[in-house]
């Protein structure tokens, strides 16, 4: 009976993602302190800074398109508060069967193979404003990834989302909003959920600027995008964590790229991360055929791990195209 139970067990072991069964959780490594956003030390132009309540009312009647060459121009101009000029460094360590990375293994051999990552990251989601006045501003993919190349970041997988949410210092409830027609898109909605969750932060003595849980979703990277052509010009939303850990949204790509609501966030962690001490580019990481799966739970690398900004939706009277 014994033997059995043990045969039981190591069989769940196996059937679980890939590195979760030898994973340590994320810490947030205080020591480190904080690292500068380059971009934020030489773009600084305050002549065209908005309140986020001033920018609201500026964007609220806007098309998408329109609103995101706003919304990417405030951020890029440095008109965010000062938490987001500033990661924050997240560690994990991680753990993952040789035979992934290996055919042929010799009995002599370690069956496991463990990396330490050491990443910099946004503590919040991108705002528009000052410290006083701002709101997180929602932005479909195609804004995101020109402010995350501006910014030399990257969005998110959903396991570097997972990852974020384990060093969470607090967590709210989420605040989500009944859909009426299309308000959940619209920049009132924004800056209302925004008001939401600045006060359910200070009914828990939470502080932005900290890595706090239940905000919003991630738009995030995944290799379904590129290896399913139906949803090619789609983007990609995760997490939205409960108190508990679990995220209201599982990873969603039905949405096209011209989409955003307010319970999306973007999310930005710095290109130039350290595995087992050496440096890589994220990117480069996650489309390497090995490293990979230290920082994605999918099952293949990526092709190109970004969006492609530089080809955005155009609106004709008769249906959305893609332009050449």
């Amino acid at each position: 009976m014994k033997n059995l139970l043990l045969a039981v067990a190591v069989a769940g072991l196996a059937l679980l993602p890939q590195g979760l069964s030898a994973q340590k959780k994320a810490k947030i490594d205080k020591r480190a302190g904080y690292m500068e956003v380059p971009w934020f030390q030489t773009h600084n132009d305050e002549s065209v800074a908005l309140t986020g309540h001033e920018f609201i009312q500026k964007v609220q009647d806007m098309g998408f398109w329109d609103m995101e060459e706003q919304t990417v121009a405030q951020i890029l101009a440095g008109n965010v508060p000062s938490a987001l000029k500033k990661f924050r460094k997240i560690t994990y360590t991680i753990s993952l069967p040789v035979s992934r990375l290996k055919k042929d293994l010799k009995p002599s051999e370690k069956r496991y193979q463990k990396y330490k990552v050491e990443m910099w990251v946004l503590p919040d989601y991108l705002a528009v404003g000052n410290d006083e006045d701002f709101v997180r501003m929602p932005m479909g993919p195609l804004a995101a990834q020109r402010v995350a190349d501006s910014l030399y970041c990257s969005l998110p997988t959903t396991f570097l989302s997972d990852r974020i949410d384990e060093v969470s210092e607090g967590r709210i409830e989420i605040f989500p909003f009944r859909p009426v027609e299309d308000r959940n898109m619209k920049p009132l909605c924004f800056e209302d959920s925004n008001n939401a969750i600045n006060a359910l932060m200070r009914a828990k003595g939470l502080k932005f600027g900290q890595f706090v849980s239940g905000l919003k979703k991630d738009v995030v990277l995944t290799t379904r995008l590129e290896n399913e052509p139906e949803y090619y010009r789609h983007v990609a939303i995760y997490g939205w964590f409960h108190p508990d850990g679990h995220p209201q949204q599982p990873l969603f790509i039905r949405h096209g790229n011209f989409y955003s609501d307010y319970s999306h966030g973007i999310r930005l962690i710095y290109r130039t991360i350290k595995i087992n001490g050496y440096e890589h580019d994220l990117r480069d990481v996650l489309e390497d055929p090995v490293l990979f799966l230290v920082v994605s739970n999918e099952k293949v690398p990526f092709k190109r791990a970004s969006y492609d900004w530089q080809k955005p939706w155009y609106f004709t009277p008769k249906k959305w195209q893609y332009s050449k």
